[in-house]
């Protein structure tokens, strides 16, 4: 009796985090499923867990695919035009948020506290609240219908600002008075003792702004009228959800962020959870 007692707060919290989970994948086990359905059994039966017997025909579908007025849709276009948002937003992302964090912790800012705090206001700012100036700018900037336009109005990330300034704030002081008695300037001190300290929190910034840019749905809606521009996520309709081919055009548009954490898992979570990352 008394080891069942031991035990029972293991087994209690093993658990909840299996019926957790349950529920989290349970979502996509019935993607999976469905995309290996007919488009008629999804009518018929709706999606479900049970796997049918036209993947192979259903994913052929979608990799053939020719869409849209001018039939210039395919799957590979929207795969590309997609990969070229998001790794572009990832990238540009987390090089600005290393900077900006690195000029308010080491710059003597006068309103460096101030600017911080505005740039945390912007979280209360979503780009969905300010569509119509934003496409304003873009048509005058002639960015309409262009990978740049859809990447640039999502390009500043609060969080990763906040991320990377909490990183360095950490830091040891001696770190900036090693790097003044070796003669080393601002550049020099951001590439020789920030960069290799920083790499594993800049991976974690780079994940996530890449699914962000990866899941883009509205912004490219808007600002895409051309059909070559279609992103995976704005092209799905095209095919339709309840069909089969739907479906597996679904699961494969999942699958590349869905890579992208399974590899950097290990970075990705130690780098956001533990502050010494760096040491």
């Amino acid at each position: 009796m008394t080891g069942v007692r031991r035990l029972w707060p293991a087994l209690r919290d093993h658990l909840i985090l299996s019926v957790g989970t349950l529920f989290l994948i349970a979502p996509v086990l019935v993607m999976l499923g469905s995309s290996t359905q007919s488009t008629g059994a999804l009518g018929l039966d709706g999606p479900g867990f049970a796997l049918g017997d036209h993947a192979v025909q259903n994913y052929a579908e979608v990799m053939t695919l020719k869409a849209g007025f001018t039939d210039q849709i395919s799957a590979l276009a929207m795969l590309r035009n997609s990969l070229i948002v998001a790794t572009g937003l990832a990238t540009l992302t987390t090089l600005l948020s290393l900077c900006a964090a690195y000029a308010l912790v080491y710059f003597r800012v006068r309103w460096a506290a101030a600017a911080f705090w505005l740039t945390m206001a912007t979280l209360l700012l979503p780009l969905e609240s300010r569509f119509v100036t934003t496409f304003e700018v873009a048509a005058t900037l002639g960015l309409v219908n262009t990978h740049l336009g859809m990447i640039l109005p999502a390009l500043a990330l609060a969080l990763g600002t906040l991320f990377f300034r909490q990183l360095f704030l950490s830091f040891p002081d001696e770190y900036l008075e090693a790097a003044k008695l070796d003669g080393a300037g601002p550049v020099r001190f951001f590439r020789d003792f920030i960069l290799p300290l920083a790499w594993r929190r800049a991976g974690a910034i780079f994940v996530v702004s890449f699914m962000i840019g990866w899941h883009q749905y509205l912004w490219p809606l808007m600002l895409s009228t051309d059909e070559s521009r279609y992103t995976m996520v704005r092209g799905m309709h095209l095919v339709g959800l309840e069909s089969g081919p739907g479906m597996a055009l679904a699961v494969l548009t999942a699958l590349p962020p869905f890579l992208l954490v399974l590899i950097f898992q290990r970075y990705f979570f130690q780098a956001l959870a533990d502050t010494k990352d760096a040491f």
